[in-house]
């Protein structure tokens, strides 16, 4: 009798641990923009995005998964600014801070705030940010908004000197 005691004891403390779950998508959208210059516009729809059960949170890119508007404007994007032949992909890996303030059981609207290291043409720095997990049908999906200084990734060129240091970045993740 005291086993199955036990064992009961056992299946309701670890029943909150199994129903806790990863989650990933493999067209999770980067969108950046120049603060200074709407030319400067382009759209990554292939970054794998791991949203993992403890809050740690990790995104994965092509550099060259990024489409301009403006044929001209990728070419340059790649070979002259992000190299990305030398410097292929971009990271992010980092935590949820407030992240027990997520409940994935009721929809709605959840504010987070995220610290990690993005890493960008070879460089690592160190990001704060605030987000939103919106839960929908049992799902989430993360959002956030931030800007970068390219100078800070060590991108440079001619165009950045004119007109665009600063880029905006959005970028959405929903998990299937």
């Amino acid at each position: 009798m005291r086993t199955i005691y036990v064992l009961l004891f056992a299946i309701l403390v670890s029943s909150p641990l199994l129903a806790q779950k990863n989650y990933s998508t493999k067209n999770a959208e980067v969108h950046f923009i120049a603060v200074d210059d709407n030319d400067i516009d382009a759209v990554n729809k292939n970054a794998v995005c791991r949203l993992q059960s403890n809050g740690e949170l990790s995104f994965i890119m092509l550099i060259k998964d990024f489409i301009f508007e403006m044929e001209g404007m990728q070419k340059h994007f790649n070979e002259e600014y992000l190299e990305s032949d030398q410097f292929p992909r971009a990271f992010f890996n980092g935590k949820i801070a407030n992240f027990s303030t997520v409940n994935f059981a009721k929809d709605g609207k959840y504010p987070i705030t995220v610290t990690g290291t993005m890493q960008v043409h070879g460089v690592n720095k160190a990001m704060q940010t605030s987000g939103l997990i919106e839960i929908k049908n049992g799902l989430p999906i993360a959002t956030a908004k931030f800007t970068v200084t390219l100078k800070e990734f060590k991108i440079g060129g001619i165009l950045i000197k004119m007109v665009a240091d600063k880029i905006n970045i959005d970028i959405k993740a929903a998990y299937p």
